[in-house]
């Protein structure tokens, strides 16, 4: 992947789904119980499907440095595992919108559209998200968890 504060506009549109960033604020967690990588972050999607026009306004480090220290001052944390390590960064849209196909192939998944990662796509009310540019972009994917009442569901009512 290439680093965004070098990327031109040519390269962010092959990386981006329909031309589209998003930019997310970050906070750490640890989980002593992990064997593998203690350290984690969990994102809270802040702006969605940024057309790239926006790219040099948004991917400015004083404009991110102000995200980051209102959304510090402001964050209310309860998790007592939080590390107090934040940060805001640009996603690009094949990393946001990777799913599970994208992931592990349709051969081992089938056409699985359920998002891979969490990034806050589809949660328009966590804390600090403020605009969706392209609703229509977003609603294409789903949670795993969240899907709609599945072939197995149906039995269950």
């Amino acid at each position: 992947m290439y680093p965004i504060d070098i990327m031109d506009e040519k390269t962010m549109n092959k990386l981006t789904k329909n031309g589209t960033f998003n930019l997310v604020y970050a906070l750490e967690y640890q989980d002593a119980e992990e064997n593998y990588d203690q350290f984690f972050f969990i994102y809270h999607t802040i702006f969605r499907n940024v057309p790239i026009k926006f790219l040099n306004k948004l991917n400015n480090q004083k404009f991110k440095d102000k995200i980051k220290a209102y959304c510090d001052k402001n964050y209310i944390e309860k998790a007592s595992n939080a590390t107090g390590t934040t940060k805001v960064e640009i996603i690009t849209g094949d990393e946001y919108y990777t799913t599970y196909s994208d992931e592990f192939g349709t051969d081992t998944v089938g056409n699985d559209n359920a998002l891979f990662n969490d990034y806050g796509q589809l949660v328009n009310g966590r804390q600090f998200f403020k605009y969706d540019f392209e609703p229509e972009l977003t609603n294409q994917y789903t949670y795993k968890n969240l899907n709609k009442k599945t072939q197995y569901m149906k039995g269950l009512q």
